[in-house]
Parts: C-alpha cells; sequence; structure tokens
C-alpha cells in the first residue's frame, strides 16, 4: 500500500511539472462561439525521434499512409475532451479562428512537445508553448506516436475547455 501511495505521489509531482510547463500568452476567446475551428498540425520542424519529419519519413516508410490516421487521433480525442463546447478538425473550407499545433519533439517514446497557436484573421491572439503529453510504452515506434496523439488531443481540448469557460 505505502509503494502505491508513493508511485501515485511522484507520478502527481511529476504531472504537475509538465503542467506548469505550459505557459498561455493572449487570449483563446475568440473560440468560446466558434463552433468549428480549423485545427493545423506541422511537423516540419519537428524533432523526430531525433529525425527531421524527411528522414523519419525515410526510417518509418508507412508514414505518409499513416500519418493522415496519426493526424485524425489528435483531432478526435480532443474533441472528445472538449464535450461539444467546441469542435476542431481539418476542415477544407476556411474558419474565422484558427489553431496550429506546431508539433516541437517527439521523443522514442512517442511523447510530444508542441505549441498551440490560435490565429484571427491572419493575426496570432493567443499561444500555448510547452504542451507536453507523454507517449506509449509498447509497440513500434508509429504506435508509440499514435498514443501520444491521443494524449496530447485530450490535452488540446482539455487546456481550450478551461480557456473558452
Amino acid at each position: 500500500m505505502k509503494k502505491a501511495l508513493a508511485v501515485i505521489a511522484v507520478a502527481l509531482f511529476c504531472s504537475g511539472f509538465a503542467a506548469m510547463a505550459q505557459k498561455v500568452t493572449g487570449s483563446f476567446e475568440a473560440l468560446r462561439d466558434a463552433g468549428r475551428v480549423k485545427m493545423v498540425i506541422e511537423f516540419a520542424e519537428a524533432d523526430i525521434m531525433g529525425m527531421t519529419e524527411e528522414q523519419f519519413s525515410e526510417y518509418e516508410t508507412d508514414w505518409e499512409k499513416d500519418k493522415p490516421g496519426l493526424l485524425s487521433l489528435f483531432y478526435s480525442y480532443a474533441n472528445r475532451a472538449l464535450k461539444g463546447a467546441l469542435t476542431v478538425g481539418s476542415y477544407n473550407f476556411d474558419t474565422d479562428c484558427t489553431l496550429t499545433l506546431v508539433v516541437r519533439s517527439v521523443t522514442s517514446k512517442g511523447d510530444y512537445d508542441c505549441d498551440l497557436i490560435l490565429t484571427e484573421g491572419g493575426e496570432e491572439s493567443g499561444r500555448i508553448v510547452g504542451l507536453y503529453a507523454p507517449g506509449g510504452v509498447f509497440g513500434t515506434k508509429l504506435n508509440l506516436m499514435k498514443d501520444g496523439a491521443k494524449h496530447t488531443g485530450v490535452a488540446i481540448g482539455r487546456l481550450l475547455l478551461k480557456e473558452i469557460r
């Protein structure tokens, strides 16, 4: 029992550091009545397990085929966490606001470090820096990244929900 409590205490302590690392600037108020918001996910500048996206696509030969499914995990898990207050997606039409998830790094376990930027009319109005979410434990590198995408989606949804309420 003492071991279990110690493990829980350490987990809560560490999760506190992850939450403290996030810095919110500007305002996300425009999302309050937005309904649907386009969310763009960028890997262009990401360090993916020590590789650029191009290098990773050579290593993980199914990357181009699997990337759309990975991106959909971000959206679906964010929307679950948003509980209908807002819907994010890769819409083919312009929305008043656009969220851009800039993936900074993905570790070999699929942990994500990202920034989330809100733009209105081409101007940045809000930013969350240091959005971190853990990946997985078992599986291929791509499967660990998918686990991390789910966790990142939930983190995005929870943060946005907190900002728009």
